[in-house]
């Protein structure tokens, strides 16, 4: 097996072996948790294994695969529902509805490991959890047939710092949009990733128009924020590997301050494994690294590959990767654009067979939004961040000033773009149908662009 990786016939191997742990998790969840959905998940693989054979070999593909449905199976248990205790790692924070996992749960006196998400219902709506800390609650387990597979309705809930340094970013973030009065604009969205704030309709338009990408952290937010700090960082005349460090821990305490956002932890792995090849000088496919990051995630906790927003964010990261030497090859405006195009038409076909809808102002809207608002939106909070570590606060009640009405104006913006212009909604099975002939098509362009999958 190490031979067939080490004398390998593609640049990126470990994307082929990423494919291959993906599929045997999700074999292993339709096997337990759908039923009669194992067939189609077979007949998938099987395929998959066709085509990835002259890759990296069908001895090397099926270990990958073993490993795969091994890790789903030994996290995805099946507790009864009902009257039960739980304590767990917060995963993803914040107010109302948080996620745990890696907790233990307790069923008549039994007290058994539980490693897959939980989506926790707390019961006093204006309690925050943050990322690093301990919960327990008490309350009713379901079952959930997406991500996260469990949930519990809390009646009583609590929750203590286990390590401050890893709740801190949220504590402080959050701490700073209360201060300036920023919690429940669309910036705060942008840089914070927590949309529960916003109105109803509001995220419902959002999401409606295909821009609501950009108003939670995403791949994109965690670039953006790289670029903007390491760029800082260059004017400090600091060597390359001291910036690219200390560009990593900034990013490390961001990405914790984000929930963290699975796509956002994805895209600092990406970014941490990138860095640390840069730092040896051993250079890499970014395709390989995308392969790296996600058996990482996808090993540490198996049932993330239920996740839409997984999903959506391997998706779009694979598509940009495969298409980056024609995105490199344009200048700064046709970048732009590439990028938007790009991202939108990689996620088209799991957004419609999911959620049935399709916007045909989603594409412009990303490449208008990004520099008018996603960009000044990070600048404005880093500026009010360091003016307020720095005692200036005139300028950062200047700039959250500017924050909260571009965050109206835009509010406003989209709720006559999305009265003028609806989304197009499609039923089940013709959104299905759509959504594999893009698919199709998707797979036509990789293979023009002479990437043979």
């Amino acid at each position: 097996m190490l031979d067939g990786l080490l004398k390998r016939k593609t640049a990126f191997p470990f994307l082929y072996c990423l494919m291959a742990v993906l599929l045997g998790e999700v074999f292993v969840f339709a096997l337990i948790w759908k039923e009669n959905g194992w067939l189609p998940l077979v007949l998938l693989a099987t395929a998959v294994l066709l085509i990835t054979s002259k890759q990296i070999g069908p001895l090397t593909w099926m270990v990958f695969f073993g490993i795969g449905c091994l890790a789903q199976t030994t996290t995805l248990r099946l507790p009864d529902t009902g009257k039960v205790e739980y304590v767990g790692c917060v995963s993803k924070g914040g107010s109302g509805n948080i996620e745990a996992s890696m907790g233990k749960i307790l069923i008549d006196g039994e007290w058994m490991n539980l490693p897959p998400a939980v989506n926790i219902r707390l019961s006093d709506r204006d309690t925050i959890a943050f990322p690093g800390q301990i919960i327990w609650t008490a309350g009713t387990l379901e079952r959930q047939e997406s991500y996260p597979l469990f949930r519990i309705d809390s009646s009583v809930e609590g929750c203590i710092d286990r390590i401050e340094f890893v709740s801190f970013p949220g504590k402080f973030v959050d701490g700073l949009l209360s201060k300036y009065k920023l919690r429940d604009t669309i910036a705060a969205a942008i840089f914070a990733g927590n949309r529960r704030h916003i109105d109803y309709e509001t995220r419902e338009r959002i999401s409606d128009l295909g821009v609501a990408h950009l108003f939670a952290v995403s791949g994109l937010h965690i670039g953006l924020m790289y670029l903007l700090v390491h760029s800082m960082l260059s004017f400090l005349m600091l060597g390359r590997n001291t910036r690219i460090l200390i560009s990593i821990a900034i990013l490390f305490l961001y990405t914790l301050s984000t929930g963290p956002a699975i796509s956002a932890l994805r895209t600092f792995l990406m970014l941490f494994c990138y860095s640390v090849f840069k730092l040896i000088d051993y250079r890499q496919h970014p395709l390989n690294i995308l392969g790296i990051s996600g058996m990482i995630l996808v090993i540490a906790q198996p049932s993330i590959v239920v996740s839409v927003s997984f999903q959506l964010s391997f998706f779009a990261t694979a598509a940009l990767l495969i298409f980056l030497p024609e995105i490199e090859s344009r200048n700064l405006i046709g970048q732009a654009f590439l990028v938007g195009v790009i991202a939108q038409a990689a996620v088209i076909p799991l957004s419609l067979s999911t959620f049935g809808t399709l916007s045909v102002v989603g594409i412009p809207l990303t490449i208008i939004l990004v520099p008018i608002f996603v960009v000044p939106a990070y600048v404005g909070m880093i500026v009010i961040l360091l003016t307020d570590i720095l005692g200036l606060s005139f300028i950062s009640d200047f700039v959250s000033g500017s924050l909260r009405a571009m965050s109206i104006l835009l509010e406003e913006t989209t709720n006559r773009i999305g009265e003028a212009i609806p989304a197009i909604r499609l039923e089940p099975f013709p959104a299905y149908l759509t959504s594999l002939l893009l698919l199709l098509a998707f797979l036509i362009a990789f293979w023009h662009f002479g990437h043979k999958p």
